[in-house]
């Protein structure tokens, strides 16, 4: 009897263990089949090319108190590539390129992009505020539920990914509709309201500081969380060719790390305006300190590159084009010319003829080192000006410049030699270009980049 008792425990142990197995091989199985919500990996893209390690103003400002930021950055997906304003994507790709055409549902004006769990992901807003998403991974297309359905018509959207989350940065009532939010660390949200204020949203508590921002200003961030954008509002040059007759005549460096809040304001000569929606935050100059290039603008010389110093003290500009109404429009700095030292690219009057120019530094000098026509960066009357960008699309280690033709029907890659600017690539659009440029690094090294056009189209390049 005792026998049979042990045989029956040693079958009843069996049993349940057989249980316990198929019960979490069925769990698994329900897991795997469980949708996945939208995200990206958690370790962030490769930095950005121009981003540094850059000193706070630290040794400039006494009698502060410094506050730690509660999280890290997230990566951030906006039309103009990097949160410093400086449209250079990292990575590079080394074959030709092959693309893929996505019909939408209307009419798209922007578009933005992330990594996603080893391909990408893309959200296109139409003319209308609808909002599409696409999982990509090279020919293979997946539309998801965007998490947000749309947008006020007009807004730029911006992505958030962190921790393994995608998402769109949501709007709030009081919100311009001409420009995006941004997120800091900690989930704090900054944005510029109706009234020209700098809004800072941390988990539901509103700050408002009085900052006179330009309704259209993008907020730009350093990797400390600092923030940069384009102030003091005027009317007084009526060139408004860039969405509406407003336009700057400060910068303002904003430090949310610091308790009272920090912010810093340069003014720029009197008579001047920056034309422009931000400016470009990097170190140029090599010194490991942030400097602020924009475009700068008045009615009886027309625009010229000014970099200022984060003092507010000019550093270096370069020539008006010698008539009022002119525009120039800043794109981004990079390392355009072998074994030099990062070079400012540029279009000098994009609505007329469009000519792609790269500036050297030369002691307190902008000088212009090659020249190329008949591209066009910018459309009239848009606030889009972020329909170009930098990176090295053919793995060559050299940066090259990718912009629309004169007609914006087609992309063109620009690359420097010791005889000029060259294309070294071109592609059609296959309609006329409606939106910003996105590119994203994927976690292989290379770029995959896309725009979208008036046809109904997102047209995506990767690497074959």
């Amino acid at each position: 009897m005792r026998g049979d008792t042990n045989c029956w425990i040693g079958w009843a142990k069996r049993s349940i263990l057989i249980i316990l197995f198929f019960a979490l091989l069925l769990a698994s199985c329900t897991t795997a089949s469980t949708p996945e919500p939208i995200s990206t990996p958690t370790e962030p893209a490769e930095p950005k090319q121009g981003v540094k390690d850059q000193p706070t103003k630290e040794d400039l400002v006494e009698n502060r108190e410094t506050i730690a930021p509660e999280d890290t950055l997230p990566y951030l997906g906006l039309t103009y590539i990097s949160p410093d304003g400086n449209r250079v994507v990292a990575g590079s790709s080394r074959t030709a390129l092959s693309s893929i055409d996505i019909r939408l549902q209307g009419q798209p004006l922007w578009v933005v992009s992330a990594p996603f769990q080893g391909m990408s992901v893309w959200y296109v807003v139409l003319t209308t505020g609808q909002v599409q998403v696409f999982h990509v991974n090279g020919t293979k297309v997946l539309e998801q539920t965007p998490d947000v359905s749309s947008l006020p018509a007009g807004m730029p959207p911006a992505l958030a990914a962190q921790k393994g989350v995608v998402h769109l940065l949501p709007v709030t009532p009081d919100a311009s509709v001409v420009t995006n939010p941004v997120q800091l660390g900690g989930g704090t949200v900054a944005y510029v309201d109706d009234d020209g204020n700098l809004v800072l949203n941390r988990s539901g508590q509103f700050e408002q500081l009085a900052l006179d921002v330009l309704p259209d200003a993008r907020i730009l961030i350093d990797e400390t969380g600092r923030l940069l954008f384009l102030s003091g509002q005027s009317s007084m040059y009526a060139h408004g060719v860039l969405g509406d007759s407003l336009e700057a005549t400060a910068i303002t460096l904003v430090d949310v790390n610091t308790n009272p809040i920090l912010s810093q304001v340069i003014e720029i000569a009197a008579g001047d305006v920056i034309e422009g929606t931000a400016p470009i935050w990097v170190d140029i100059d090599g010194d490991g300190a942030r400097e602020i290039v924009v475009t700068q603008t008045n009615a009886t010389e027309g625009a010229r590159i000014v970099v200022y110093r984060e003092d507010g003290s000019i550093l270096a500009q370069g020539d008006p084009i010698g008539q009022g109404y002119r525009w120039r429009h800043q794109l981004a700095v990079a390392q355009f010319i072998p074994g030099g030292a990062m070079e400012i690219a540029a279009v000098r009057t994009p609505h007329i003829g469009g000519v792609v120019e790269i500036y050297t530094l030369e002691d307190d000098r902008l000088e212009v080192a090659a020249t190329l026509s008949g591209y066009s960066s910018h459309q009239i009357g848009s606030r889009n000006l972020d329909s170009a960008f930098a990176g090295d699309m053919n793995g060559d280690g050299l940066v090259e410049l990718i912009l629309p033709n004169q007609a914006q029907t087609g992309l063109a890659s620009i690359q420097y030699a010791e005889d000029g600017l060259h294309v070294v690539w071109s592609a059609s659009l296959g309609g006329k270009l409606s939106t910003n440029l996105s590119a994203v690094s994927l976690p292989d090294g290379t770029v995959a980049f896309g725009a979208g056009t008036s046809n109904q189209i997102l047209r995506i390049w990767f690497q074959d």
